[in-house]
């Protein structure tokens, strides 16, 4: 299991169910793009790689938690659990886009 899916495994092990007070008190606020479903938690470092962790809600618990690696400010990786049939994290490499 690689480094980041333990990441995700400890996040989802740490904070499944868990209420928006509860993940308030732990994370702080959530920055200002996210919504009452979903929200966004960056975290800054001074780095090439940056990781911002989503939580998704429903009925006031967390339901899913996925992680969004980004390079210099672009996204190149998210790193989810799908629980569907087999229960399995996966990994999915975004596609650098040329604007």
């Amino acid at each position: 299991m690689g480094k980041e899916i333990q990441k995700l495994k400890r996040l989802i092990d740490e904070n499944l169910n868990k209420s928006k007070n509860q993940i308030r008190m732990i994370f702080g606020v959530p920055s200002k793009k996210s919504d009452n479903e979903v929200w966004f938690y960056r975290k800054l470092q001074i780095s090439l790689f940056n990781d911002e962790i989503i939580f998704i809600f429903e009925n006031d618990k967390v339901i899913d938690i996925t992680i969004c690696q980004y390079f210099l400010w672009l996204e190149i990786k998210n790193i989810y659990y799908f629980e569907a049939g087999t229960p399995e994290y996966k990994e999915v490499s975004a596609k650098l886009r040329r604007h």
